[in-house]
């Protein structure tokens, strides 16, 4: 098998899968997950710690931007550079080595393209845990004794967001009502209490408004 036809089968075989791939992301499928970003659980544990490398028995950098995207870009951009430079009439050393270079700057760059949206995504992502004695108001009704489910609007993040909410109170809590956020009982659920006018400020009480719900 000669050159020619390694650098065509790379760049027809993986080019396809690479068009797949992007077509599907575009329509909202995609493998690894293309919809990660804005789906990450709301109760991912907080206390991992910061030095926490995952870097298990020695695993080498490259091994970490590998994956199926990744890879189908290398392999892609490595065929196109090869059969690129074979057409400018470079002998197969150098038309190897070039498409190899060029196949892993690829690979790199979308590794890094992914990270950095990945991370714009995350940064984005409201987190139910940052309510935790935050002050809001009530938005629909929340009966006592956790009896119920009502909702409530509090700024979580610089932004008004709406989350479940439950009462501990021996009374039922009306639209309007200042309440303070004591517990996460669920991903999507938290429970409250009056606010008591001696208590300590740490947010204004939201007014009730339209706003998003949280993921």
């Amino acid at each position: 098998m000669s050159i020619d036809t390694v650098f065509l089968g790379c760049a027809v075989i993986a080019g396809t899968a690479f068009v797949l791939q992007f077509l599907l992301a575009v329509v909202g499928f995609g493998l690894e997950g293309a919809d990660l970003p804005g789906d990450i659980p709301d109760d991912i544990p907080d206390d991992i710690p910061d030095d926490f490398t995952g870097d298990v028995h020695g695993s080498t950098a490259l091994f970490g931007v590998l994956s199926f995207k990744t890879i189908v870009t290398a392999l892609t951009f490595f065929g196109l550079a090869g059969l690129a430079c074979r057409s400018a009439d470079l002998n197969e050393a150098i038309s190897f080595t070039v498409a190899i270079a060029v196949g892993l700057a690829a690979m790199y760059g979308v590794h890094w393209l992914m990270q950095l949206l990945l991370g714009l995504a995350h940064d984005g992502t409201v987190r139910i845990q940052n309510a935790l004695g935050e002050h809001g108001t009530v938005y629909v009704p929340i009966p006592a004794n956790q009896s119920g489910v009502g909702k409530i609007q509090v700024r979580v993040q610089d932004q008004i967001v709406e989350f479940a909410a439950q009462t501990t109170a021996d009374h039922k809590l009306a639209t309007g009502t200042p309440v303070e956020v004591t517990e996460v009982i669920s991903p999507t659920i938290v429970v409250v209490v009056p606010l008591r006018s001696n208590s300590p400020r740490q947010s204004d009480p939201v007014e009730p408004e339209q706003t998003a719900h949280s993921h």
